[in-house]
Protein backbone atom coordinates (compact mmCIF):
# COMPACT_ATOMS: atom_id res chain seq x y z
CA UNK A 1 0.00 0.00 0.00
CA UNK A 2 1.27 3.42 -0.90
CA UNK A 3 0.38 6.54 1.16
CA UNK A 4 0.17 9.68 -0.94
CA UNK A 5 2.22 12.63 0.21
CA UNK A 6 -0.38 15.25 -0.72
CA UNK A 7 -2.45 14.73 2.44
CA UNK A 8 -5.97 13.63 3.28
CA UNK A 9 -7.73 16.06 0.94
CA UNK A 10 -6.29 14.53 -2.20
CA UNK A 11 -8.99 13.26 -4.52
CA UNK A 12 -8.93 9.61 -5.46
CA UNK A 13 -8.98 8.46 -9.08
CA UNK A 14 -12.47 7.65 -10.33
CA UNK A 15 -11.75 3.96 -10.85
CA UNK A 16 -10.92 3.51 -7.14
CA UNK A 17 -14.18 5.00 -5.88
CA UNK A 18 -17.13 2.81 -5.14
CA UNK A 19 -20.60 4.07 -4.42
CA UNK A 20 -23.24 1.74 -3.13
CA UNK A 21 -26.92 2.56 -3.17
CA UNK A 22 -28.28 2.55 0.33
CA UNK A 23 -31.98 1.88 0.74
CA UNK A 24 -33.59 2.89 4.00
CA UNK A 25 -35.11 0.10 6.06
CA UNK A 26 -38.90 -0.27 5.84
CA UNK A 27 -40.85 1.51 8.59
CA UNK A 28 -41.65 -0.54 11.63
CA UNK A 29 -45.24 -1.61 11.95
CA UNK A 30 -46.34 -1.56 15.55
CA UNK A 31 -50.08 -1.36 14.96
CA UNK A 32 -50.16 2.28 16.10
CA UNK A 33 -51.20 4.90 13.54
CA UNK A 34 -48.27 6.45 11.74
CA UNK A 35 -47.63 10.10 12.56
CA UNK A 36 -46.64 10.76 8.96
CA UNK A 37 -50.07 9.62 7.78
CA UNK A 38 -51.87 12.24 9.89
CA UNK A 39 -52.56 15.58 8.26
CA UNK A 40 -52.74 18.93 10.01
CA UNK A 41 -55.81 21.01 9.33
CA UNK A 42 -56.60 24.66 9.85
CA UNK A 43 -60.07 26.02 10.44
CA UNK A 44 -60.75 29.75 10.35
CA UNK A 45 -63.50 31.43 12.35
CA UNK A 46 -66.04 33.62 10.59
CA UNK A 47 -64.05 36.66 11.73
CA UNK A 48 -60.85 35.10 10.37
CA UNK A 49 -62.49 34.40 7.00
CA UNK A 50 -63.76 38.00 6.88
CA UNK A 51 -60.29 39.30 7.68
CA UNK A 52 -58.76 37.10 4.98
CA UNK A 53 -61.30 38.32 2.42
CA UNK A 54 -60.65 41.95 3.38
CA UNK A 55 -56.88 41.46 3.12
CA UNK A 56 -57.22 39.83 -0.30
CA UNK A 57 -59.44 42.70 -1.45
CA UNK A 58 -56.95 45.27 -0.16
CA UNK A 59 -54.13 43.55 -2.04
CA UNK A 60 -56.16 43.64 -5.26
CA UNK A 61 -56.58 47.44 -5.11
CA UNK A 62 -54.09 49.64 -6.96
CA UNK A 63 -51.33 51.24 -4.90
CA UNK A 64 -52.07 54.66 -6.37
CA UNK A 65 -55.61 55.94 -6.78
CA UNK A 66 -55.23 57.55 -10.21
CA UNK A 67 -58.67 59.19 -10.01
CA UNK A 68 -57.79 60.94 -6.73
CA UNK A 69 -54.37 62.02 -8.03
CA UNK A 70 -55.93 63.53 -11.15
CA UNK A 71 -58.56 65.34 -9.08
CA UNK A 72 -55.91 66.85 -6.78
CA UNK A 73 -53.75 67.89 -9.75
CA UNK A 74 -56.73 69.57 -11.37
CA UNK A 75 -57.63 71.41 -8.13
CA UNK A 76 -54.01 72.58 -7.71
CA UNK A 77 -53.80 73.81 -11.31
CA UNK A 78 -57.15 75.63 -11.02
CA UNK A 79 -56.27 77.10 -7.62
CA UNK A 80 -59.32 75.54 -5.99
CA UNK A 81 -57.51 73.14 -3.65
CA UNK A 82 -58.08 74.07 -0.03
CA UNK A 83 -56.28 72.63 2.97
CA UNK A 84 -58.76 71.34 5.51
CA UNK A 85 -56.98 72.22 8.76
CA UNK A 86 -59.73 70.79 10.95
CA UNK A 87 -59.47 67.39 9.25
CA UNK A 88 -55.70 67.38 9.62
CA UNK A 89 -55.94 68.24 13.33
CA UNK A 90 -58.57 65.56 13.99
CA UNK A 91 -56.48 62.92 12.19
CA UNK A 92 -53.35 63.92 14.13
CA UNK A 93 -55.20 63.63 17.45
CA UNK A 94 -56.75 60.28 16.51
CA UNK A 95 -53.38 58.91 15.45
CA UNK A 96 -51.78 60.05 18.70
CA UNK A 97 -54.56 58.43 20.74
CA UNK A 98 -54.19 55.17 18.81
CA UNK A 99 -50.41 55.22 19.26
CA UNK A 100 -50.87 55.74 23.01
CA UNK A 101 -53.31 52.78 23.17
CA UNK A 102 -50.78 50.55 21.39
CA UNK A 103 -47.95 51.68 23.65
CA UNK A 104 -50.09 51.06 26.73
CA UNK A 105 -51.05 47.61 25.43
CA UNK A 106 -47.42 46.57 24.93
CA UNK A 107 -46.35 48.11 28.24
CA UNK A 108 -44.26 51.01 26.94
CA UNK A 109 -44.57 54.56 28.21
CA UNK A 110 -45.18 57.33 25.70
Amino acid sequence: MEIPEKGPLQSLPAQNRSIEAVTPPPPETTGAPSKTAEKDTVSLTERGRAFKAAAEHAHSLPEIREDRVMQLKRELEEGTYRVKGHRIAVNMINETLENNRVLKHIGTKA
